[in-house]
């Protein structure tokens, strides 16, 4: 962080900055909460509203500062220290770097959140803790379970899966405690507990809250109807996805519309498609992707709300401290706390590259011209993924965007029509060539159409 001492206000402090007048409990608080979530600069010598007070510093006092983090910090973790002279007065500039291990200070967990520090749940600091020893929760043999709690049918299927995906392949004729024990689901004859939710005939015998249940919400307190689904996890999915069938409406599109980014011809353009309210493979992904993230040490199960509008999945657990919501629409790194389930999906083919499922439910969505999911971590301990039947391209949403009224009426004429040209966008909003060539080129620029074909009168325009 480059230090400008003269810029300093009441609204400087931020997630990365504090500022504080003399080194007290609170200030070495700040150095573990900046530890534990992306780090920061605590400016000593500062009054909270930027005006520079300064430290006194003799020939020992940073030593001293240095002994006294050590005593309250652990494990050992110290910051770089720099001082600073602004108008004759001294500010020392203490630099901290994330950690990837949880600080502790005085025996607490303490993080970052906006301009406060809070207190780290129990749960989150044991993940942390897992994941920098390079052993998940999942990957930890269950010592009151054995082989006989598996079911072999769902391994041999398991065995099965793996060869056709080419991800992992299985010789013939090998054991299958030698198969497990080669991907880390057995140990020492031992099944771990990701065997246990892979293949186990009743995961629930051992992790009460390992199931899913889903229900049809008329309101939040009214509740259609319900439904729980158990069983290893191939099964929670399957079953998931039966009851999306059974519960989501359908409509059938005709023409173009029902192969809307597929490649036409004159003789699919008379094909008819059936429409889920909300595209089934989305729907899958999200599914797989909170059984692969959510803690299963939770008392709270993994949860399916259907509404008439939108629908929400909860998740016991909360969204790694390396992401942050916003980041999950755009390329990113995974982090699932439970690995072993993770790589045993990839190798099944079930699910694709690491930290793309996200983008995957995205694109999914856009494809039936639906906004994008929102990925909620408001509520303690629970991450939420919500799908709404909004239009991508309602009126509405497309004037919050700040289009004109003529720009609003060209995309939806777009969606309903493949393309529109030059000539077409001034007879439909009655607007000179100029204005024409305006609006379009705005469109392109902010991403929503893209032009095709030369300049003149073989330019056409379509959705992106």
């Amino acid at each position: 962080m480059e230090i400008d001492l003269t810029t300093l206000n009441k609204n400087s402090e931020s997630e990365t900055l504090e500022l504080k007048e003399s080194l007290d409990s609170k200030a070495i608080e700040t150095i573990g909460a900046f530890a534990n979530t992306n780090g920061g600069t605590i400016l000593v010598g500062v009054r909270d509203d930027g005006h520079i007070t300064g430290v006194v510093i003799g020939d020992t006092t940073l030593e001293d500062w240095a002994q006294k983090m050590q005593a309250k910090i652990q494990p050992r973790f110290l910051p770089s220290i720099t001082s600073h002279v602004q108008n004759g007065r001294t500010v020392i500039a203490i630099k901290v770097q994330r950690s990837d291990r949880p600080i502790g200070v005085d025996g607490r967990f303490i993080k970052r959140v906006g301009r406060t520090n809070q207190m780290m749940a129990p749960d989150e600091v044991r993940h942390r803790l897992l994941a920098t020893s390079k052993i998940t929760w999942d990957g930890i043999v269950d010592e009151r379970a054995s082989f006989a709690d598996l079911d072999s049918a769902v391994i041999t299927n398991f065995i099965s899966m793996l060869n056709s995906a080419k991800r992992r392949s299985v010789p013939a004729g090998e054991p299958v405690i030698t198969t497990l024990e080669k991907l880390a689901l057995a140990e020492e004859g031992k099944p771990t507990r990701a065997a246990l939710f892979l293949f186990g005939k009743n995961p629930r015998r051992f992790f009460h809250s390992a199931y899913i249940k889903a229900g049809r919400f008329k309101s939040h307190t009214l509740i259609v109807d319900d439904k729980e689904f158990e069983g290893n996890l191939f099964e929670q999915i399957e079953q998931a996805m039966s009851w999306f069938q059974n519960r989501l409406e359908t409509k059938l599109v005709i023409g173009h519309e029902a192969f809307r980014g597929k490649k036409r011809d004159a003789q699919n353009l008379a094909q008819r498609e059936d429409v889920w309210e909300y595209p089934l493979d989305a729907l899958r992904e999200a599914v797989v992707n909170a059984i692969c993230h959510r803690d299963y040490t939770s008392a709270a199960n993994t949860t399916i709300r259907l509404y008439d509008d939108h629908l929400e999945i909860w998740n016991p657990g909360t969204l790694t401290h390396q992401l942050r919501p916003e980041q999950l629409l755009l390329p990113h790194n995974s982090f699932p706390p439970n690995r072993l389930i993770a790589e045993s999906f990839y190798n099944a083919g079930i699910i694709e590259n690491w930290g793309t499922g996200t983008i995957r439910i995205a694109e999914a969505l856009k494809e039936q011209r639906l906004v994008p999911p929102k990925f909620d971590v408001s509520m303690t301990d629970c991450f939420r993924v919500i799908f709404d039947k909004t239009d991508l391209y309602n009126e509405q949403r497309l004037k919050d965007l700040g289009l004109n009224a003529r720009q609003v009426k060209a995309i939806r004429h777009l969606c309903d029509n493949e393309v529109l040209t030059h000539a077409q966008y001034q007879k439909l909003c009655a607007v000179s060539k100029p204005t024409v060539t305006r609006d379009l080129s705005d469109l392109v620029d902010r991403g929503l159409i893209v032009r095709e074909g030369a300049t003149g009168k073989g330019t056409r325009y379509k959705l992106s």
